[in-house]
């Protein structure tokens, strides 16, 4: 990608940390049939049924399997393009095998950026490419402001 998106920041600063992930949720398709669908390994993933709480040690009853790609363990830099770029590159290299599994309706796709902040005036400015990239692979980007405050 040539143009990189940037986020903007207040005059204290405060961004803490940046992540995009692409998430690929079904009822039908296991994690390991979503990887085999897409040939490319998630970051992390998860399998519908009845799970524990690590914490509460609660049951809860997860509807849908989980695939997810992030680009926060790949990535070592709070520019939000090169989050971005990161995972538009992977998706590009299986745009087809992705659209087809989203025309197929077994399968929903997700692309969530999400940008902890402690500034509330934080903003994102994407470049023209990266939208193109998006509009390519027909998907819409979610982005997600944490705004932790002063006292985080």
């Amino acid at each position: 990608m040539t143009e990189s998106s940037s986020v903007g920041k207040g005059p204290t600063g405060g961004l803490t940390r940046v992540a995009v992930q692409v998430v690929v949720y079904s009822e039908t398709l296991s994690p390991g049939e979503i990887s085999s669908w897409l040939n490319l390994q998630p970051t992390s993933a998860s399998e519908k049924g009845v799970k524990v709480g690590p914490r509460t040690g609660t049951p809860v009853t997860v509807r849908r399997h989980m695939w997810q790609l992030s680009s926060e363990p790949n990535v070592e830099t709070l520019d939000f393009g090169s989050h971005l770029d990161w995972i538009l590159s992977k998706l590009l290299t299986v745009r087809e095998q992705l659209i087809r599994l989203r025309d197929s309706g077994i399968a929903d796709c997700t692309v969530i950026g999400v940008v902890w902040t402690s500034d509330s005036s934080a903003h994102l400015k994407l470049s023209a490419h990266q939208m193109e990239a998006l509009v390519s692979l027909q998907l819409q980007l979610e982005i997600e402001f944490a705004d932790y405050g002063e006292d985080a």
